[in-house]
């Protein structure tokens, strides 16, 4: 059964090897001007909008990953818009187990799996964090393969670099932790540790087999979340020590979480900035009227963990036709003479 929801990312833009001095992305050229002067080469917003507004009607592909924009709709900082993740390079059998399984369908390498995906994204004018919203199927976004042709087209027209999944606001995210109501705390191992294959007789100690959890009891839940913030940071090296109890060495940490009326994950990793997937509670996909309900409803509150100034009219101001017909080309990124094939159709 798939757990619908979305998570939140941040961004920002700097000059090339100046990651230390992020720019002010509605001012990429540090001069002020209005809304309608503003240019994909100097305001983050209209080049973000103008890269998916350049992919829609076309399909990006890339060997085997294939992108393209069905929808993007622009209203003073904010862009909502709604893409298809597509995968292809797959031969496989499809077959029918309730009729002897019979073969309903043969999948061959040029066939593409499609994965619908709604997002937002949030530029302020005058700040230098920028949150990014992506729709989650349990658990997935696929966000790198959205924000990897975002990064090349944003460096290729301006010449600046545009990272995602930036520094979490260390002191904002520890009074968000403190307000939270954690309901449970689980750690995950992929495979099993070698003692305890042995103990089973099943497999090799380092095989992938299975997948370990370990909870821990509400009684240490307090304890635990008193020095949940300061692991946080930036820093690998406390993560994994964070996803180390015991002597076994886990993948993955969730936090289970509820803030006022909403119920959260916070997702936590060795190799990469924690995550919070924020859950809808819906046996059918969420229709769009509810997700971006959801997602605007949380922005104020996630901008404040992240330390993102928003300012007070981020959902209002009607973008100009010019503004509206830009488009930004995406370079196509070469790919190994193999048989793989990369164009814009």
């Amino acid at each position: 059964m798939t757990n619908f929801g979305y998570m939140f990312f941040t961004f920002r833009a700097h000059r090339p090897r100046q990651g230390a001095t992020p720019l002010v992305l509605g001012e990429l050229d540090g001069i002020s001007k209005g809304f309608e002067t503003s240019s994909s080469k100097t305001d983050a917003a209209v080049t973000l909008y103008g890269l998916l507004n350049g992919l829609i009607g076309r399909r990006l592909n890339e060997r085997h990953r294939h992108l393209s924009v069905a929808a993007v709709d622009p209203v003073g900082r904010i862009i909502k818009f709604a893409i298809d993740l597509g995968t292809s390079g797959q031969n496989s059998v499809f077959v029918d187990p309730e009729s002897d399984d019979e073969p309903v369908f043969t999948r061959q390498d040029r066939h593409i799996e499609t994965n619908k995906r709604r997002g937002l994204f949030v530029v302020p004018t005058r700040s230098t964090v920028g949150l990014l919203a992506l729709e989650s199927l349990s658990g997935s976004t696929g966000r790198e393969q959205l924000t990897n042709v975002l990064k090349r087209g944003f460096r290729a027209h301006t010449d600046l670099v545009i990272d995602f999944d930036a520094v979490v606001h260390e002191e904002a995210l520890s009074a968000y932790l403190a307000q939270a109501k954690v309901n449970a705390i689980t750690l995950k191992r992929s495979g099993l540790p070698h003692d305890i294959a042995e103990e089973l007789e099943v497999g090799q100690p380092d095989e992938p087999l299975g997948r370990l959890e370990l909870t821990i009891s509400r009684g240490r839940i307090g304890e635990f979340k008193q020095q949940l913030a300061e692991k946080f940071r930036r820093n690998s090296d406390a993560r994994s020590r964070l996803l180390s109890v015991g002597g076994l060495n886990f993948d993955e940490l969730n936090v289970k979480m509820q803030v006022g009326e909403r119920n959260t994950t916070l997702s936590v990793m060795a190799d990469r900035m924690p995550r919070f997937i924020y859950h809808l509670s819906s046996r059918d996909r969420p229709s769009d009227k509810r997700f971006y309900s959801e997602v605007l409803g949380m922005v104020p509150e996630v901008a404040r963990a992240f330390g993102v100034v928003v300012g007070g009219t981020w959902q209002t101001g009607e973008w100009s036709e010019n503004a509206l017909q830009t488009e930004v080309t995406v370079p196509i990124q070469e790919v190994p003479n193999d048989g793989g094939s990369s164009e814009a159709s």
